[in-house]
C-alpha cells in the first residue's frame, strides 16, 4: 500500500479490563498517539468487544474507534476484523491482547501488511489454547514488543515468540501532564475524603483485581493500624473483585481506615495527599501507577514482578516485598509512615529516577519502529 501518511490501526480485545474505567494499554495509547508526528502518521482503533467509554480517549484526539461487537470466542471476529483492515487499508497492525493476536495476525497475513505483537503483562495461567495458538501464529508476527524483561522471557517461552523478532519496549508516562493541582486543592479534596491534615495515608492505585493484590493490603491495614491507629488507605480504582474487597473490610472493622474512592480521573492531586504509594501485586508488566507516584515524589512498597525491581532502588527509592506477603509489606509501610522524614527523602530520590522513563523517549523509539515496519 501507498499512502502519504503511515496508516496504523492498534486492534485491542477492549478497551476496559474487569469491569475498570480504562486499563493500562488504553492509557498508554491515549498518551502515545497525540504526542507522535501527525503529519507522518495517521492511527485509528479497533476493539473487538462491545462498545466502551473509554472510546472518548481517542475521538478527543479524533482518532476513529470501532467496536466489533463480538464475544471471546466469537468466530466471526476473524471476518469482521478482515473487513475493519481491508475498508481501512493500514500500512501496520500493531496488536495488543490474546483475541487481536490470533485474529490480527491472520487478517494482517492474509492482506500482507506487517503486525507487530505487543505484550504487556505476564500472564502466569496462560490457556493451553493460547500457546497452542501462538505456537501456531508465531510464523505470521512480524515483529514483537515486550513491556518488560519478564514479560519477555514470558512472550519467549509462552507465547512462542522468535527472540529475534522481539525487543524490549517500556512505553513510559508524560512527566510534563502529571502533576497535582496544588496545596489549597490538594488539602480540599483531602477534606473532602474525610482526611485530617496530620493523618498519615497510604495510596493504591490501579483496577481492583487478584492481580493488583488489594487483599494482602488491606489485611496489611489492619496490622499497621495496630501500631498506627490514625493511618488512613487509600484504594483508587475500579474492578471485578470491588465488592469483595469492601466485604473484607468490613469483616477487618475497617471502614473509617480504608476507603474505596472508585476511578478517579485526578490521580496526582490523591497521590499528593499520600505519604506512600504501596503496589502489592501478583504479576505485572510495566504498572503506571508506580512511575505517577514516583513523578509526585512518593516512596513506592512494591512488589518484585514486572518492572518494579528493575525500577525501585530497594530502601533508596523504595522496598520490595515478597508478593502475598502480609506481614513484610505492613512492616515496610509502617516503618515509613513512622519515619516522614525518610519517606520524603526516598520520595526525592524516586522523583529524580523517574526521569529516565519519560514517554518521549518511547514516542521517538515507536517513531522508529513504524517506519522500519512500513
Amino acid at each position: 500500500m501507498s499512502h502519504e501518511k503511515i496508516r496504523v490501526l492498534h486492534v485491542m480485545d477492549k478497551l476496559g479490563v474487569g469491569g475498570s474505567s480504562i486499563h493500562g494499554v488504553t492509557r498508554a495509547l491515549s498518551w502515545w498517539l497525540p504526542r507522535m508526528d501527525r503529519s507522518e502518521f495517521e492511527f485509528s482503533v479497533c476493539s473487538l468487544r462491545e462498545p466502551e467509554d473509554a472510546a472518548r480517549f481517542f475521538e478527543d484526539e479524533n482518532i476513529t474507534v470501532q467496536f466489533l461487537d463480538r464475544g471471546k470466542f466469537d468466530p466471526r471476529t476473524a471476518w469482521d476484523l478482515l473487513t475493519v483492515v481491508q475498508k481501512a487499508e493500514p500500512d501496520i497492525l500493531h496488536l495488543h491482547g490474546y483475541g487481536s493476536t490470533n485474529f490480527g495476525r491472520i487478517a494482517g497475513a492474509l492482506v500482507g501488511i506487517p503486525r507487530i505483537v505487543h505484550e504487556h503483562v505476564v500472564i502466569e495461567d496462560q490457556p493451553a489454547y493460547q500457546t497452542l495458538a501462538d505456537a501456531i501464529l508465531s510464523p505470521l508476527t512480524t515483529r514483537a514488543l515486550a513491556v518488560s524483561p519478564p514479560v519477555r522471557d514470558f512472550m519467549v517461552e509462552r507465547r512462542k515468540i522468535d527472540p529475534q523478532k522481539l525487543e524490549t519496549f517500556f512505553f513510559g508516562i508524560p512527566l510534563e501532564d502529571f502533576t497535582p493541582s496544588g496545596d489549597s486543592v490538594v488539602k480540599r479534596k483531602r477534606r473532602d475524603l474525610g482526611l485530617r491534615p496530620e493523618q498519615p495515608v497510604v495510596c493504591c492505585v490501579g483496577r481492583v483485581d487478584t492481580q493488583k493484590g488489594q487483599r494482602y493490603l488491606i489485611s496489611a491495614a489492619e496490622k499497621v493500624t495496630e501500631e498506627l491507629p490514625g493511618a488512613a488507605f487509600l484504594i483508587v480504582g475500579d474492578g471485578p473483585e470491588l465488592e469483595q474487597r469492601k466485604q473484607q473490610r468490613k469483616r477487618l472493622g475497617l471502614a473509617e481506615t480504608v476507603l474505596f474512592t472508585g476511578h478517579r480521573d485526578d490521580v496526582p492531586d490523591l497521590l499528593a495527599m499520600s505519604d506512600v504509594m504501596a503496589l502489592p501485586s501478583l504479576r505485572e508488566g510495566g504498572p503506571i501507577t508506580l512511575f505517577e507516584a514516583m513523578r509526585v515524589g512518593k516512596p513506592v512498597v512494591g512488589t518484585p514482578v514486572g518492572l518494579m525491581p528493575d525500577v525501585i532502588v530497594d530502601g533508596r527509592t523504595g522496598y520490595l516485598v515478597p508478593p502475598k506477603e502480609v506481614d513484610p509489606l505492613a512492616s515496610r509501610l509502617v516503618e515509613l509512615l513512622q519515619d516522614p522524614d525518610r519517606a520524603e527523602q526516598m520520595g526525592r530520590a524516586a522523583q529524580e529516577a523517574v526521569k529516565d522513563y519519560d514517554m518521549s523517549k518511547a514516542v521517538e523509539r515507536l517513531t522508529r519502529i513504524y517506519r522500519e515496519a512500513a
